[in-house]
């Protein structure tokens, strides 16, 4: 290997503040996600990928949907603007199958499993991490598909900026960021982030004028603290006010509808660091409040709210030669209520996990193992168990052969568990099973990779009706089955001044038990990325091709290309100029099918050309 497991980890050890001081070490892009420690990227045996501040600046992108779109293994399906419902589908599996961590707290719904993180602006972000496949064995439930991990932390630089966006369709953006050093042994950063547009027509079959937009407050904060060489202290906190119209779809020309979020989370932790050893304890709270009804107010909405309370115990030891281990224990409490117009509230409003887990990372010439054990005593199931192993080998330290199987797991949400009337209380989690094989190539003009993976999946909760009748209830049950394929291929390499980024996926994803496709997961899809750097101007154009997807009832949806263009101009030392065309050719297309109550097939618009600018000062 080129760079060694252990020498990252000693200089991770070394002092809180490590990521940066290892970066210039090794000078390699670092991850935490994969292991829940510091590692360089070409150590990590999970298929990874990481979108850097430089990309983000780069590609002009105003969401963090803009920026994994394009990751191969990821596929986002949005039924409106980026406030609208989002799917987020790693490697074919479901939004609620991908672990989403915002500044190291878990941000999933406790009420429906899936993550909400379109309205996080790109402007806020300084890094992406994505691990593609299961890592129940280091996280726990929600992580069968795989972790997006985002960080709006910022380095140590002494910098403000300030962000002035305006664009069609009525959008505007007002955004504010500062970092840097407090004083010599504190640092902090700070983001505010007001943004808002009209939207533009969802579905055919609604009025041509009517449009749902979305208007969004978001803070972010971070401070870290040196205590002494060995104990530091850091805080995180996140806070998001929306609202967000969507269309009824079971009255046609009704009045819009809106959903009023309130979410926020709270972290903080104590680290130690002294030799070969390092421990640190994270303490989190969240709350996640919806109320949805009538956009003009004049009626009671209902509400949907959950919290989670969280804390985490992770430990690292490097002091044998060869092997890094990493070990901890989680704790996540959940509660949720219904409440507004809702009359019932759900049957149980409370539920925990318990888990500890360990890693084991080897490095043996050229070879490099992994392994990880993970043990989670739910209230609601029980004990439950899952494992992760891999192994790696370098040939001619250009190419890596990596193969690895692990299992997973997914508990039941309170809508499954306790919905009023209609949860099953006696549901398992959901399970799943996964091997990949992969080859990466490292060469001075390019790098490559091109991994396989399958995976079957059992007590899959589906939700159907108790009998044939038109108002019997729908009761959810552990009776779906799932099998996944798929390849992967990603290639980096320049020509001149261009750089250049090429994804390709090929998928398939059956029901087992209808043995049809699953729905809106595209059986191809394939991405060219070109990029140059130049002087006083940057550009991006991002090229994006999706397959046909399967609908319902045999229909599949066309397949269709998308062409984005992003450009920067530094007009001076301060002051840089943005562009940002989404749908640069205004293509026509499907995103899903839905069915109106009077049986008629509603069809989900794609979002049409739109185009942003935006001028960012530096102070």
């Amino acid at each position: 290997m080129n760079k060694s497991i252990l020498a990252i980890a000693v200089a991770s050890l070394t002092t809180h503040a490590s990521l940066s001081y290892a970066e210039q070490q090794v000078d390699e892009t670092m991850v935490v996600t994969a292991n829940r420690f510091e590692q360089t990227q070409q150590s990590v045996l999970a298929s990874t990928s990481v979108i850097t501040r430089d990309d983000i600046e780069v590609s002009q992108a105003t969401s963090a949907l803009d920026l994994l779109k394009t990751l191969p293994g990821v596929t986002i399906n949005s039924q409106g603007s980026k406030g609208n419902i989002t799917g987020i589908y790693i490697r074919g599996t479901s939004s609620k199958h991908a672990l989403v961590i915002v500044n190291g707290v878990r941000i999933n719904s406790p009420t429906a499993g899936e993550a909400s993180i379109g309205l996080i602006p790109a402007f806020a972000i300084e890094k992406i991490e994505v691990i593609r496949g299961p890592r129940a064995a280091v996280y726990g439930s929600d992580a069968m598909g795989g972790v997006i991990s985002i960080s709006t932390v910022s380095g140590s630089e002494n910098k403000h900026q300030l962000l002035l966006g305006y664009g069609d369709q009525g959008q505007e953006q007002l955004g504010w960021k500062s970092s840097g050093q407090l004083s010599e042994s504190t640092k902090g950063s700070f983001v505010f982030n007001q943004e808002k547009s009209d939207g533009y027509r969802i579905y055919d079959g609604a009025p041509v004028d009517e449009t749902h937009g979305f208007d969004s407050q978001t803070v972010f904060g971070s401070l870290e603290h040196q205590l002494t060489d060995v104990w530091s202290l850091s805080f995180a906190g996140y806070t998001q006010n929306s609202e967000v119209e969507y269309a009824d779809k079971y009255t046609i020309g009704a009045p819009s509808q809106q959903t009023d979020g309130d979410f926020y989370s709270l972290t903080g932790a104590i680290h130690y660091s002294l030799d070969n050893f390092s421990s640190a304890l994270q303490i989190g709270t969240t709350k996640d409040h919806n109320a949805n009804g009538d956009a003009a107010g004049t009626s009671a909405k209902s509400t949907l709210t959950g919290y989670s309370k969280s804390a985490s115990w992770i430990n690292t030891y490097t002091g044998l030669d060869h092997v890094v281990f990493n070990g901890g224990v989680d704790y996540l409490e959940e509660q949720a209520y219904r409440g507004g117009s809702n009359t019932d509230d759900y049957d149980n409003s409370k539920k925990d996990n318990k888990a500890a887990f360990v890693t084991a990372l080897g490095e043996f010439g050229d070879f490099t193992a992994e392994a990880s054990a993970r043990h989670d005593n739910d209230s609601v199931f029980g004990g439950y168990n899952t494992w992760n192993v891999a192994v790696g080998y370098f040939l001619l330290d250009q190419f890596q052969l990596v193969a690895s199987s692990g299992t997973a797991f997914k508990a039941p949400t309170f809508n499954d568990l306790y919905w009023p009337q209609s949860g099953n209380p006696d549901l398992k989690p959901e399970e799943s099973s996964s091997t990949e094989i992969g080859v990466y190539g490292y060469h001075d003009f390019f790098d490559w990779s091109l991994v396989a993976y399958r995976s079957e999946f059992e007590n899959l909760i589906e939700w159907a009706p108790t009998g044939s009748g038109q108002y019997d209830p729908w009761v959810p049950q552990n009776v779906a089955e799932a099998e996944i394929e798929g390849i992967e291929l990603g290639v980096n390499f320049a020509t001149g001044i261009v750089e250049h980024s090429v994804g390709a996926e090929w998928l398939d994803a059956i029901d087992k038990l209808s043995n049809e496709a699953l729905i809106r997961r595209p059986k191809h899809k394939f991405s060219w990325v070109p990029t140059v750097r130049f002087d006083k101007v940057d550009a991006s154009l991002t090229v994006l091709y999706t397959g046909e997807r399967y609908a319902s009832n045999s229909e599949y949806l066309a397949s269709y290309t998308t062409v984005d263009l992003g450009i920067g101009y530094r007009a001076t030392e301060q002051l840089t100029l943005g562009l940002r065309a989404n749908n640069l050719f205004d293509e026509e297309y499907q995103t899903a099918v839905s069915t109106h109550y009077t049986g008629e097939t509603l069809y989900y618009q794609g979002a049409e050309r739109s185009f942003f600018a935006t001028a960012t000062y530096q102070f």
